[in-house]
């Protein structure tokens, strides 16, 4: 048990130096990272169409920018596409070679693999009638899976159901460490997105997007982030970007943004005593994020001319 939990399980919360300890629950103003000073001049200074969510795993909020806009999901659909398979299975082994075709898909994000397992499973159908079950009323699967619609909540729904015990539990135990194991060992050209701003040493479990389309290009990314005194889900789909890049670079920077954000409300339910400046200045938090959206772009263009 982390020192911030143990505190907690004794009823108390630590103040800073100098403070004195403060009662577990005293009311603490929950952080909306899409509301903050340092997300608003972010997504303002970016082109294209965004949506997003985020829950926070601590607290139990979600906070969403732009509920209700669909996107198309390009290749994070695959998430959904393993989930299907492995909740028809009910905690069965996966049959021979399956293992092998869903590592490609998710780590690799080969589409060959993609379409295989979702022939296996019964293709759209299938996948909507696993998408009802857990409540992703807004996603809409396309036979051509890529194109399937979606919106920022109905993905914060699918990755919960790899981080949620509680039952009715439509994954098994298993179930839900496979995936997300496979998840958290995305080939490296590949883990940029939500990592973006994210520490070594934090768990990183996420799946990625991207598609060409006309009016510019889709780029997504889901995913769960466990460590630094942090645990939450995140999606964020973006569409109309002028280059892969610049979509990378957006979504890098948003997850810059909330990584530091929640920083502010762990800070609040230890007592410090956060103020609308936050945890640090509201300038070096915007900058964390305008410095992840390079630091995604730049990659990408070391990955194109490697």
């Amino acid at each position: 048990m982390g020192l911030r939990r143990c505190f907690l399980a004794l009823g108390l919360v630590v103040a800073g130096a100098g403070g004195s300890a403060i009662p577990a629950g005293a009311a603490v103003a929950p952080v909306d990272p899409f509301a903050t000073g340092a997300m608003r001049s972010f997504l303002h200074s970016r082109a294209g169409d965004v949506t997003a969510a985020v829950e926070n795993l601590w607290t139990g909020r979600t906070y969403l920018y732009r509920p209700g806009v669909a996107e198309h999901t390009a290749s994070i659909v695959k998430v959904d596409i393993l989930e299907t398979l492995l909740h028809e299975l009910h905690g069965s082994p996966l049959p021979p070679g399956v293992a092998g075709t869903a590592q490609g898909m998710i780590e690799f994000s080969d589409n060959n693999d993609a379409t295989a397992l979702w022939n296996r499973e019964g293709g759209a159908p299938a996948v909507a009638a696993y998408d009802r079950l857990i409540g992703m009323s807004q996603t809409r699967p396309n036979g051509a899976w890529g194109l399937t619609s979606t919106t920022a909540l109905d993905q914060i729904k699918l990755l919960r159901q790899l981080v949620d015990p509680r039952p009715p539990g439509f994954l098994t135990p298993g179930g839900r460490a496979y995936e997300l194991g496979l998840m958290g060992s995305v080939t490296p050209s590949q883990r940029w997105g939500v990592s973006g701003g994210v520490p070594g040493g934090v768990g990183i479990a996420l799946k990625n997007g991207w598609l060409p389309e006309h009016g510019g290009w889709q780029i997504n990314s889901i995913g769960h982030i466990d460590g630094g005194e942090r645990d939450y889900l995140i999606a964020v789909l973006t569409s109309g970007n002028p280059s892969e890049g610049y979509g990378i670079g957006t979504i890098q920077g948003i997850a810059a943004i909330t990584f530091a954000e929640l920083a502010e409300q762990e800070a609040g339910m230890w007592g410090y005593g956060v103020e609308a400046g936050g945890w640090g200045p509201t300038s070096e938090t915007a900058a964390a994020g305008r410095a992840a959206a390079r630091e995604g772009e730049r990659r990408l263009a070391d990955r194109a001319s490697g």
